[in-house]
Parts: C-alpha cells; sequence; structure tokens
C-alpha cells in the first residue's frame, strides 16, 4: 500500500481508526480482544486498518510463537505521539459539553 501523504487522514479520515488507536492506547493490543471490545467491527476491517497503521508506520505487529498464535499491535515511537491528539480532543469534548449542556 502506497503511503498517503495526509497523516491527518490516515488516523483520522477512517471510521474505525480513532477507536482501534484509543483501544491500543489503553493496553488492549491483542488482536482478538480489539476484535471483542471495538463494536460492530468486522475481522476484514479491523485486519485493513492495523495493516494500514502498520504500513504507515503508527502500530507494529508482534507475532508470537505459542499455540494458538498470539498477535499483538504496539504503538510505534511516532504512534506514540498520538496520545497528545487524542488528550486535546478530549479536552476539547469536555470544554464543549460544559458549553452545550
Amino acid at each position: 500500500m502506497e503511503r498517503k501523504s495526509n497523516a491527518w487522514l490516515i488516523l483520522f479520515g477512517k471510521k474505525w481508526t480513532t477507536l482501534i488507536l484509543r483501544e491500543i492506547m489503553n493496553g488492549n493490543n491483542h488482536y482478538g480482544k480489539l476484535l471483542k471490545i471495538i463494536p460492530n467491527i468486522s475481522s476484514r476491517t479491523l485486519s485493513s486498518q492495523l495493516r494500514m497503521l502498520e504500513e504507515n508506520g503508527i502500530v507494529i505487529r508482534n507475532v508470537y510463537d505459542t499455540i494458538p498464535p498470539s498477535v499483538e499491535y504496539n504503538l510505534t515511537k511516532i504512534g506514540q505521539k498520538t496520545r497528545k491528539i487524542f488528550v486535546a480532543m478530549s479536552e476539547w469534548q469536555a470544554e464543549w459539553k460544559k458549553v452545550n449542556n
């Protein structure tokens, strides 16, 4: 897959990307757990989004040679910097709720 030139669209332009990143940040980084914890996401969509995030250097995929095989996703160094974006979005949402409630 070709790298996209707009990182913002890579992270936030897809329906599931923010939910996947949020869960990985929260420690839910095993493929099976991500599939269970993200409501209504299909296995195909999760695989596709994780692959896209990996190809763009946001997450790293670790495969463990266990029975059954285990796959874990973690944020790369640049991926960890997205935490600041999520914190800022959360702060904005809290402020917005104060104004609109």
